[in-house]
């Protein structure tokens, strides 16, 4: 990807991690304060279409977001090894999406 798109989908990604991250918080939270989070009412909650999707959201928006900052700092002081580095960032950040969806799933069938 170049600069600018790897540029301009960061800042994307930034905007997008607040709403994410407050409807995560607000969720979490203050829906019900006094409820103690466990694993059944986590499962019943991601049984929701909109849960689910908001997490694989946010799971995404995150890594892309946590992962392209560490391609800039790469990029800031090892130039040359950029390219290799995005890379394997990228894949690393696929496999962790998969990884991290495929749990979401697990936990949303119970």
């Amino acid at each position: 990807m170049s600069g600018t798109w790897a540029w301009l989908l960061h800042r994307v990604s930034a905007v997008l991690l607040i709403p994410l991250l407050a409807l995560h918080f607000a969720i979490m939270h203050f829906v019900d304060p006094t409820q103690t989070i466990t694993f059944a009412g986590s499962s019943l909650r991601l049984q929701g279409a909109l849960y689910l999707v908001a997490d694989t959201l946010l799971l995404a928006t995150a890594l892309y977001h946590g992962l392209n900052g560490v391609r800039n700092v790469i990029l800031d002081y090892w130039p040359r090894a950029a390219r290799g580095a995005a890379w394997v960032l990228w894949i690393l950040g696929l496999l962790a999406l998969g990884y991290g969806t495929t749990a979401l799933a697990a936990i949303a069938r119970g």
